[in-house]
This record gives C-alpha cells, structure tokens and sequence, in this order.
C-alpha cells in the first residue's frame, strides 16, 4: 500500500469592487455553501479524505446560526476548531462532500480608544505573523518604503493605516494577473505595482512585517456589484492592542468591513491549503475538482451606526462656466475611539481625480478633506443652473450641498482652486528624519536560545545629537554602536532602533532568528497488549518541538524511517504480529540535527504487554535480557 497526500489550494474568480448596498444594514445573514470532489481514474482506493479548512466558522462578529456537512458515498466526518474532514474506507469512482452554513455577521467597527506606542514589540503569541515567507516576502526596498511613509511617526493605528492607504492608492487592481500559475511575491507586485486582491493584501501584510507589526491573511467571500454575487476575496488583519483589526485594501476599507465579508479562514500566508486530500491505494490516480463557493442573502436586518458627521460645501458656490471648484468635507468624529473613514463624491458635476478618498480620524477629532470639481463649459445664457455635491462615507452616511454656475460668472481656475486648497491644508505628517541613516543588524543569522546575540547599529549623517534606543535603552549617537541580547526566553520576531533628533525620529529594523533546542519523542503508542499470534498495525507518533532535519528512527527489529524534516508530529504505521514484540519492551532509537546542522542522538524505550508467549520465547526472551 502506499499514503499519498495532496494539497489542493483554491484558485477561484476575485472580486473587483465593491457593493455599498449592504453597508447601512446592522446585521446580515447569508446561507454559504462550498461544494467538491473527487474522481478516481486509476487504481484500487483503500482509504481517502478531505480536509476542508474553505469554509465558514464562528469569529468576531461573525456567528454560525446552523451548519451541515454532506457526502456521497457517506463518509465519516470529523470536525476540528479550523477544518472538517471528510473520510471514506471505500472503494469508488467518485466522491464529493459539502459544507452548508447560515451565516449572521455584524456590522461593527473594532474600536481601539487609547493610542498604542509604535514602535512596539509583538506579543510572543503573535510574533510568527511578523516574519517572511515565500508569497510575503520582505526586502529591503520593501523596509525602506515602509519606514519612509511611517516617518517619525509614533501611533500604531495611524502607522497602519499609512501603509494600508498608500497601497490602496499605488497599487492598481489588474485582473490579468489571474492568468499566472501561483500568486505572485510582494516584491513582485511592489516592482510592477499591479494585482488582485490576494496580491494587494499581501503586498500591505508585507510592509506591516517589515516594521515588526503583526498582520495575517484572511480568506473567505464578499458580495460585489460586479456581478451582484457573493465572491472569493481575501483581505488582511493587524494586530493592534490585542485585538485583530481588519484590513481590506482592495476596498480601501480600514478597521473596518463591510458585514457582506464573511470570514473562512486566517493564515500565516496566503497559500495555505483549503482542501488537503490523503488516501492509502494500489496504483491510485487522481482528479480533484475546484472547490465551488455559492453565497445566497437571507436577510438584511437593522441600522447600522454611521460613526462620523460629515458636511459638504462648495468654497466658491457661483462660478462661470468651465470653472474648477475647491470643495470642502469637513467630517467630525464624536466617539472616544478611532474612526478611518473612506469617503466617496457621489454627486458632482465633473471631479477632478478620483472620487474616492480616507482619512483616519482620532478620538473627537475633526478632519477637512478636499476635492476639485468641474463644471460644464458649454452652458447657455440667461440660465442660472444648479447642481448637487454628495458625499457619502463607507458607514453609510453623507451631507449634500447645491452650488450654483451660469455665463457671466467669474471662471475660477484649476491653479487658483489649488491656491485656495494649499491655503488650507494642515500636515497632518510628522518630521521625517532624513538626515540621519541607521542600519542595525545582528551579528549571526541565527541563534539559540542558550546564546547572547550582539546588535550592531551603524549611523551616518548628521546624527550627532540623536538619542537611539533599543528596548528602552537610549544612549548617545556614535559611528556604531552595540547592545547585547539574553536569548532567555526570547522567540524569533522583528525587532527596531530608533533615532530621534529635534521631533524627528526614524527606524532601523532588524530579524532576530532563535533555533530552539529540539526534543524529539515517541508517543502515543498502540496497541498497549496484543496476543503472541495477533497481526496488527503497530502505530505511533513521533513528536518534535521544533523543526529538526534528516531524522532517522530505528525500531529494534522492525526497521528504520527516515523523515527529511519534521515539526510537530508524524503518524507511523507498521504492520507486526506480537511474535515481533515477545520481547515486550520496544526501543526507538533517534538521531536528527537542528536548523544549525547540530547533531542529537536519544533513544526511548516504551513496554507493551505480549499475551500466550509460547514457552520457549519465554526462555529465549530471559536470555536474550541478560545481555
């Protein structure tokens, strides 16, 4: 017999935009169905599963009203807190399986009401989702980017939400992408500054990391006024005073969606598996189907809450034709917590740019925002036209305004537009430290938990008179300078310098990589008491702590395995009679070696009880222990 496994990765249709039709509601609730299979095309199956992790389950502001799982032939089904799976000990051309949930979300934006400090260092529990992998990849024009949009700026909330805007607005949505094979790096789509939704949600994931913030990738559906359906989409979430702050940079919504996003999974990164698929066989050949995402709106329910005040106004309402309009948003947030807000200009004659734009308000805080609009030139005389500015927010809310245009007014100009808007913007940005440069470093790659690791910081240009501190620690800026870390209880994450000077500050942003000293074990193992002539699967499972390489487990007189890497546990099934266990105690020889190349060598021994040895094993076994 021989185990395969496949990793199915869900490849389906992205949404494009938005649909706003669902953002006023207080609650919805949706029936989601995802449905697949497989087809058998060659050999003899023996056993075969599906591990589902594509589907809906209970998180904040999302609950599971009811759920059912389906499959022909029926299979057993075993649900864990992130997967199902489906499982079949028969033979048979195809198989397919189900999941059918109804779904109720919230509309409800996640409120952090305190600053949080940045920099800041990640709790250990989330300290994974700041590091690289092979999709979300960091590189150092990726840091560099990050750190010079960040400047020296010191709120968490607002640093995020920098990174997310300026994705929103630098990266084109392009949906040709689609036609690749895989899903592209970060870097790839930072260098051409395109891709779907996947691919701008990791690009944001990417340059969160960067600076050492947690961020993940969420995967699931969304309705869209593409197609007036429920869609694949994926969008991130960030770790911000212990709680998961969702990010949707395809919308451009921040802290906030909209209550038609409903949640399947949150992954490390974004190509995780959704259907994992395993069998034992003779011979198998397999087809698998692409895994079908329905979702069906059951019922809007509610009013949500807006969250801000907005106004519109026209700075100059009675214009001649042709003229380019200054308009005024002013919006107000009454709440004693953050408030990002994407507003749109519904209502306009012509708009200059784009009709989209956000801003993230503070506790009580208020906010102008500034468009330019056209109006037409060719116009008649002795008309006096009207005309409506709208504005909505993404919550829900607007304010609309008339203004008024005709021949023989004053035609207002684009520059003097500009004049009167640049009259009126305050930086909201602070100082940038751009005369001084810090790049700080470890002095190994990697490191145990056993060991001390040595930063080095190098400065350069003006810095004399820059405090730089690491963990609280500030001394005086030199050429270099050097502080030592006690591994102690530390875990692999993204750590900073800082270098303040004047009101100004900047980064330096440095890996710390910890091998953990490996403890490999056997466990689990069954069956406890067999009879002398019983054939039976002897099967237990070798546990390890942390990743170790080329592992080799010898059984005494059953064989060796050989695992080119392992984390955590692995399966072994062989099949003995209590003939090749008479002697009751089973010794597991282990030898492995770590991330670093160092060698390690265990050995354990676990009892199990042989039932009606015939005598003469007895004998043999008594000898054979003396030795």
């Amino acid at each position: 017999m021989k185990r395969w496994v496949i990793i199915f990765l869900l490849l389906l249709p992205v949404v494009a935009a938005q649909a706003e039709d669902y953002n006023r509601y207080d609650t919805l609730t949706v029936d989601v169905s995802v449905s697949s299979g497989i087809e058998k095309q060659d050999g003899q199956i023996q056993e075969i599963s599906a591990d589902l992790g594509f589907y809906p389950k209970e998180f904040a502001h999302q609950s599971i009203l009811s759920e059912q799982f389906l499959s022909t032939p029926l299979a057993s089904t075993t649900k864990t807190a992130s997967t199902v799976l489906f499982s079949w000990e028969e033979d048979s051309t195809s198989y397919s399986y189900s999941s059918s949930s109804r779904v109720q979300t919230e509309n409800d934006l996640v409120q952090i009401r305190a600053k949080v400090p940045y920099p800041t260092s990640a709790d250990e529990a989330v300290a994974p989702y700041t590091l690289a992998t092979d999709i979300i990849d960091i590189t150092p024009e990726m840091s560099s980017l990050a750190e010079e949009l960040i400047g020296g700026e010191d709120d968490l909330y607002t640093v995020v939400y920098i990174l997310a805007n300026w994705t929103q607005q630098n990266i084109a949505y392009n949906l040709s992408t689609l036609n690749v094979d895989a899903v592209q790096t970060s870097s790839w789509v930072l260098e051409h500054r395109e891709g779907v939704c996947d691919e701008l949600t990791n690009l944001f994931i990417s340059l969160a990391r960067s600076q050492g913030i947690p961020a993940r990738f969420v995967s699931g559906i969304v309705y869209s006024n593409v197609n007036y359906d429920f869609g694949a989409h994926g969008w991130a979430e960030v770790y911000i005073d212990g709680q998961w702050i969702p990010v949707d940079v395809t919308f451009g919504t921040f802290g906030w969606i909209d209550p038609s996003h409903i949640k399947f999974q949150d992954e490390l990164t974004s190509t995780e598996a959704s259907v994992e698929y395993q069998w034992i066989g003779n011979d198998v050949a397999i087809d698998v189907d692409e895994v079908s995402v329905h979702g069906t709106l059951i019922d809007a329910e509610g009013v949500a809450d807006t969250y801000v005040d907005v106004e519109i106004e026209a700075l100059k309402d009675s214009v001649g034709p042709g003229s380019y309009v200054p308009v005024q948003i002013t919006v107000t947030n009454p709440n004693s917590f953050y408030v990002p807000v994407q507003l749109h200009i519904t209502k306009a004659p012509s708009v200059v740019g784009s009709n989209a734009k956000s801003i993230l308000l503070t506790p009580h805080e208020e906010r102008s925002v500034f468009w330019i609009v056209r109006v037409p030139e060719d116009i008649e005389y002795n008309f006096l036209y009207t005309t409506v500015l709208e504005v909505k927010t993404m919550y829900g809310g607007s304010a609309s305004s008339d203004m008024f245009y005709a021949q023989g007014y004053e035609v207002m100009t684009q520059a003097e537009s500009e004049r009167v808007i640049g009259s009126l913007t305050v930086s909201e940005e602070k100082p940038y430290l751009d005369d001084v440069s810090v790049s700080c470093s470890t002095d190994k790659d990697l490191y145990y938990s056993t060991e001390s690791a040595t930063v080095l910081c190098v400065l350069g240009g003006n810095y004399q008179g820059a405090d730089v501190c690491f963990q609280g620690d500030c001394v005086s800026a030199a050429p270099e300078l050097t502080w030592s870390i006690d591994l102690s209880g530390q875990m692999s994450q993204r750590l900073l310098v800082s270098a303040e000077k004047d009101g100004k500050a900047r980064y330096s942003y440095f890996d710390l990589q910890i091998v953990e000293i490996p403890s490999v074990t056997i466990e689990n193992v069954e069956p406890q008491s067999l009879d002398f002539s019983d054939p039976v699967n002897l099967t237990f499972d070798i546990v390890s702590t942390s990743l170790v390489k080329n592992l080799e487990v010898s059984v005494e007189r059953l064989g060796t395995f050989r695992i080119a890497s392992l984390s955590g546990a692995k399966r072994i099934e062989v099949p003995v009679t209590g003939k090749n266990l008479f002697l009751e105690d089973i010794t597991f020889s282990l030898h492995y070696s770590d991330e670093l190349g160092r060698m390690y060598d265990s050995e354990q021994t676990v009892h199990v009880t042989v039932r009606n040895i015939p005598w003469y094993y007895k004998i043999l076994r008594s000898i054979l222990q003396l030795f």
